[in-house]
């Protein structure tokens, strides 16, 4: 008999947040049901922390979240990272040089602070308006430039293409880079962090934190950059819009996120602790 939840990790895109970015009523009430209950929500996102902090407020998680991939840890309150792992320095400029000259629309996530060009920052602001955005973007002329002259620390690089051939291409080429690992949140980017950095590992620094382990653990999700968290929790759940290699892992499937689907789960988790 499995041990009962006490910490259920929610990825973003795809899972707690609707087709159209917002969050459900339904979602809402279920994160407040559960940690009446007393359970633990936490956002386990690819989000930088003041994107992430937004949605975590609007949702009513607990403070404490797995933000950049799993390349930091943050806080709601502060909307400042507690927890950084970044890539070697060298490698991350490497990284940022390829997918520039390769032509993909790119965020790099630095600390609190998100480095765009003036062309990304059009791109990216076609459909990037909430505030968290706006708030700790900074926009450079060209961001390898950036990173290679002011020898910063990147924890997470983010690339973006509709074109499948250049997305590939990119992908190619930075796997090829020793320091970094290199997977995916969406059928149209890439994300770029150090090998030690993924939800999985961020999750159980989390969860001692807060007093509890990943053998208490549920967390749902929908796509690769979400592989690792849902191997290392007890309770692995993929949404019903999660991709084959996400489904093939979970333990249960849920709705879609479109329908509901994180509450659903919400719902039969708080049933099964009674």
């Amino acid at each position: 008999m499995m041990q009962k939840i006490k910490l259920i990790a929610l990825d973003l895109d795809g899972t707690a947040l609707t087709p159209d970015n917002d969050v459900s009523p339904a979602t809402m009430d279920a994160v407040r049901r559960a940690r009446e209950a007393g359970i633990h929500v936490v956002v386990s996102t690819g989000r930088i922390c003041g994107e992430a902090s937004e949605f975590a407020v609007k949702l009513g998680a607990d403070d404490l979240m797995v933000t950049a991939g799993g390349a930091s840890l943050s806080r709601v309150s502060t909307g400042q990272c507690t927890m950084r792992m970044s890539m070697p320095w060298e490698d991350a400029v490497r990284a940022a040089a390829a997918v520039e000259r390769i032509g993909l629309t790119v965020m790099v996530y630095v600390g609190e602070t998100l480095l765009i060009t003036p062309y990304d920052e059009m791109e990216f602001g076609k459909y990037k308006s909430n505030e968290g955005f706006l708030a700790v973007k900074r926009v450079v002329p060209s961001i390898a430039e950036y990173i290679a002259d002011g020898h910063v620390s990147v924890d997470k690089i983010f690339a973006r293409s509709n074109d499948p051939v250049i997305l590939r291409m990119a992908r190619e080429k930075i796997e090829q880079i020793p320091g970094v690992r290199v997977m995916s949140s969406a059928t149209d980017n890439i994300e770029v962090v150090t090998p030690a950095a993924d939800k999985g590992n961020a999750l159980g620094m989390l969860c001692r934190q807060l007093g509890t382990d990943l053998a208490h653990a549920a967390a749902m999700g929908d796509s690769e950059n979400d592989l690792e968290m849902l191997r290392a929790v007890a309770l692995p759940i993929a949404m019903g819009n999660a991709n084959d290699a996400v489904k093939a892992i979970c333990k249960r499937e849920t709705l879609t996120n479109a329908e509901d689907g994180v509450a659903a789960a919400i719902d039969r988790i708080l049933a099964e602790n009674e």
